[in-house]
């Protein structure tokens, strides 16, 4: 049988030959390509356990109220009630503003302070958004006001509007970068300078060897102003300065 496949082989013409052995080869591929997917492991797509994660929350709240308007509405009377003392004064030190599934109650958080496991007992706010949180602080050099949480990853308005009066700024934690010392790469580090930014900064001080203040760096337009205005909390010109410069 052998021998007759052959002998038709040889007798076709040299182009059929070769598309023949073309057809076989690309067969033999495809047939060992299938192989190989069938015994490679099962791998989840990237992020699906963050995903997962983050469908177990929503359903969690969604369990425990009948809509987020309706959470939210519980959280205001909950805020409001806590701001009546004897005295009919509300401070952020003597209220109660969240509480927990067990029903402790839980004083406001320093965001620039709290770990991931300080930041849970949050409404909204799982695992998930809490390292996102303090990997966001960590790139920030701190946070400066309650807005900038909006800028963590996927974080919802909503839940920005219920954890609001269950945490607030300290300032004592903020890590500033000095201005005339700071490596390009470090400048490049901060979240809120793009790569022309720094590249301007750098220029700008080499001409001028030393920024002197850093109205310079608006008077010169070496920033653009909403960039400026970002950063400035987060930048120093000498030692006296790393305090005072946010105020």
């Amino acid at each position: 049988m052998s021998r007759r496949l052959y002998r038709e082989f040889y007798l076709l013409p040299r182009g059929e030959q070769r598309a023949l052995i073309f057809l076989s080869l690309l067969l033999i591929l495809s047939l060992l390509f299938s192989i190989t997917v069938q015994l490679l492991p099962d791998r989840e797509p990237e992020g699906m356990e963050e995903f997962e994660q983050e469908a177990s929350l929503l359903i969690a709240f969604f369990a425990q109220a009948d809509s987020l308007q309706q959470l939210r509405r519980d959280s205001i009377r909950q805020r409001d009630s806590a701001r009546q003392n004897k005295s009919g004064r509300w401070t952020q030190n003597q209220a109660y503003t969240h509480t927990r599934k067990t029903g402790k109650p839980v004083l406001p958080i320093d965001i620039n302070l709290a770990d991931s496991a300080q930041l849970l007992p949050l409404p909204g706010i799982g695992p998930v958004f809490a390292g996102r949180i303090i990997k966001y602080r960590s790139l920030l050099g701190g946070f400066v006001s309650v807005e900038q949480l909006g800028e963590v990853y996927g974080m919802p308005v909503e839940t920005l509007d219920l954890i609001k009066d269950g945490i607030f700024i300290g300032t004592v934690a903020i890590r500033k970068i000095p201005l005339n010392s700071a490596t390009f790469r470090e400048l490049l580090k901060h979240p809120y300078l793009e790569y022309d930014d720094v590249k301007a900064i750098v220029n700008y001080r080499d001409f001028a060897r030393d920024i002197q203040s850093i109205q310079e760096l608006q008077e010169n337009y070496i920033l653009p102003d909403s960039v400026l205005k970002k950063v400035i909390p987060y930048l120093y010109l000498s030692s006296s300065e790393a305090v005072d410069l946010s105020k």
